[in-house]
């Protein structure tokens, strides 16, 4: 389903056109509002998963470039167009409406804290993006404390239960608004949701849970890649500590070196410069391939400035379906801008030869 039509807004709205939108669109169709009615239920999950969608800038994106809000580069998202809204229910949908109405988590457990992504920034060579590959990048990011396992806990003291919540890892409290009383769940921010804090802080994180190291990771490239395409590593960003999870890697193209060619989405273009004598008898050309190897081309003979030659399956890969796109050798015949008099000459003699005059159609 498409999130644009679910909120009414045009896909060039603007962040606030779109929370406008949701706000009425979530209010109308509230379940507080329409008591016993499923389909009006349905409706409000749809507008709440929309939002969470075009809300982030990130996910927007995917979906404006690929049709589906999974990752351009997992299983998921090569595999073309899939429900956005599978799998999102009513206590999600109303987590959704709390938050983005002002208030803070509704759900009935403690949600996870989780660490921030981190942005890796590379430049792509021709051959990585024709044929995909294997990067190894360095990364420098906040992963589990060593000492501690990411507890912030010192190892001989260990954790004691937490006064603010009780040992819950949670508190809730109540508030009203003009559709009626809410009661809200959220995370204890003293424990961070664990229900226990440490007794004595780690002395080699000072109670953080996380140290910051540089390490190499080593990345799948899938072929056809873009600038401005990224690839997110589930679980590879920076640790929170102290019971969170990861977040994630993002690998963002930042630049292609695409050499001689020029790109035309899964196509390369290749400008070959001939002769005018070559254009008018044929000629055989070398020309080089996106791998680095090179090919034979025959340039038949009358052939006219701005022809394109296909060779088949010799440009870029494609970054959601099998093969590869085409090779295409676009001619410019060479005029030159002085000649001697001898040549002169000669392009005289051609001029009244037959074979050059111009035919009227």
């Amino acid at each position: 389903m498409n999130p644009y039509e679910v909120l009414g807004v045009d896909r060039s709205a603007s962040a606030e056109e779109i929370k406008k939108a949701y706000r009425t669109a979530a209010m109308k169709n509230h379940p507080d509002r329409n008591p016993g009615d499923h389909k009006a239920e349905e409706r409000f999950k749809k507008v709440a998963r929309a939002y969470e969608v075009l809300s982030d800038p990130s996910r927007r994106d995917a979906y404006d470039r690929y049709g589906t809000t999974d990752d351009p580069g997992s299983a998921q998202g090569m595999g073309g167009m899939h429900d956005i809204f599978s799998g999102f229910g009513l206590d999600d949908a109303m987590r959704a409406f709390m938050e983005n109405f002002g208030f803070s988590s509704g759900g009935s457990g403690s949600r996870v804290v989780q660490g921030d992504d981190v942005t890796v920034r590379v430049n792509l060579d021709l051959e990585e993006v024709a044929l995909g590959g294997r990067r190894e990048i360095e990364v420098e990011r906040n992963i589990s404390c060593g000492e501690c396992s990411g507890t912030g806990a010192d190892k001989a003291s260990g954790t004691e239960s937490c006064r603010n919540c009780n040992g819950m890892g949670k508190v809730s409290s109540v508030r009203n608004t003009l559709l009626g009383s809410f009661r809200t769940v959220d995370q204890c921010h003293v424990c961070n949701g664990r229900g226990s804090i440490p007794k004595k802080l780690c002395g080699h994180c000072r109670g953080k849970g996380f140290e910051k190291k540089k390490s190499t990771i080593a990345v799948d490239l899938p072929a056809g890649l873009s600038k401005g395409h990224y690839i997110r590593l589930r679980g590879q960003g920076h640790f929170p500590g102290q019971g969170g999870v990861p977040g994630d890697l993002r690998l963002l193209v930042n630049n292609i070196d695409y050499g001689p060619f020029i790109r035309e989405e899964e196509n390369l273009v290749y400008p070959l410069t001939i002769s005018y004598p070559q254009a008018v008898m044929g000629h055989e050309f070398s020309v080089p391939l996106p791998e680095g190897d090179s090919m034979s081309i025959k340039v038949p003979s009358g052939t006219h400035a701005g022809t394109r030659i296909k060779q088949k399956h010799q440009g870029l890969g494609r970054i959601n379906r099998r093969g590869r796109g085409d090779l295409l050798v676009e001619i410019d015949i060479h005029v030159p801008g002085k000649v001697k008099k001898s040549e002169k000459e000669l392009l005289k003699k051609l001029e009244d030869s037959p074979s050059f005059k111009i035919k009227k159609k």
